[in-house]
């Protein structure tokens, strides 16, 4: 079995160690937040409970079976003409922009804002056995669905092998 590799993944920069502020308090002002949360008068109104990290990360399935790879992408909020799919090289990279939904021209400030907006751009490298010129791709609720066949070379190839005791 063949896998497909992530050429880039991004480290969240969290520490797991148990004397580590950022695994009790993901940025500072949650710290911050917690320790004023008692004084009324130092809280805000709409208090930060979470975190606000504005990149784009999209969660990847990527499955094998005998006859092709299978890659699925949760895309939620984004509209087909925002995403971007490219091969090149043996480089599938999948790229979008989910864009603010700010009304032109209404005044509003934000109490609290926890959605992600902004640009993201994902690669991965594709073995061999991949016929580039028969990838197809879908975008159905928010999820977009690549598929990739392998040769008929590749998939000759690829056999049970038995294990014996």
């Amino acid at each position: 079995m063949t896998n497909i590799s992530i050429t880039k993944q991004p480290h969240n920069g969290q520490n797991k160690s148990i004397g580590s502020l950022s695994t009790h308090f993901p940025s500072i002002d949650d710290f911050f937040d917690k320790f004023s949360g008692n004084w009324p008068f130092l809280h805000p109104a709409f208090s930060n409970s979470g975190s606000t990290n504005m990149s784009l990360n999209p969660k990847v399935d990527i499955v094998e079976d005998d006859k092709s790879y299978s890659l699925s992408a949760e895309l939620p909020g984004l509209v087909l003409d925002n995403i971007n799919l490219e091969i090149s090289d043996g480089i599938l990279t999948l790229s979008g922009e989910k864009k603010t939904e700010k009304e032109e021209g209404k005044d509003s400030n934000y109490h609290m804002m926890e959605r992600s907006y902004g640009f993201f751009k994902r690669s991965f490298s594709l073995p061999p056995s991949v016929e580039e010129d028969k990838i197809k791709a879908d975008f159905k609720k928010g999820v977009l669905h690549v598929s990739m066949p392998k040769s008929a070379k590749a998939q000759q190839q690829q056999r049970k092998i038995t294990i014996k005791e």
